[in-house]
């Protein structure tokens, strides 16, 4: 009998949205993990979640999870988002059109997430499907290659 490959879609509300999505990929342990972010509006939600960012990043370490990371060119200076040998992170800056973005999304295998930085409303998903992350992975890829190294 042939396996069935696992598609799935998750959705998730209030911080959730924001914490299910860091919690996933580090449990699928898929290398690099690639993200656009606002990085302002992280910093705000980093500190809404207490300490499970920290953890989080301690975990991606351990595992040896490289995090490829696209921000704003507004974000160029958050300290949150340097470049960081040690916790395996390397930042680029996305082309000026992107300054308005106010989500994060990440691939990390076979998965995308895509969560909301509004506060009013924040809305989480996580879509396990093969075919949609490699598309979002060219979509990353593309842009990185053309992306200005910090």
């Amino acid at each position: 009998m042939k396996k069935k490959n696992v598609q799935q879609a998750e959705i998730y509300y209030g911080l959730d949205a924001y914490t299910k999505p860091l919690i996933r990929r580090i449990e699928a342990s898929k290398s690099p993990i690639k993200q656009f972010i606002n990085g302002k509006s992280a910093a705000v939600f980093h500190k809404m979640t207490g300490d499970l960012v920290n953890q989080i990043i301690s975990q991606r370490v351990e595992k040896d999870l490289v995090l490829k990371n696209l921000i704003r060119q507004e974000d160029q200076d958050l300290q949150i988002e340097l470049s960081n040998p040690k916790t395996l992170k390397e930042t680029r800056l996305l082309p000026q059109a992107f300054n308005d973005l106010n989500v994060v999304f990440a691939i990390f295998g076979n998965s995308v997430a895509l969560s909301s930085f509004d506060k009013t409303n924040q809305l989480g998903v996580i879509i396990t499907n093969s075919t949609i992350a490699k598309a979002f992975e060219m979509i990353f890829d593309a842009i990185w290659e053309r992306s200005t190294p910090r």
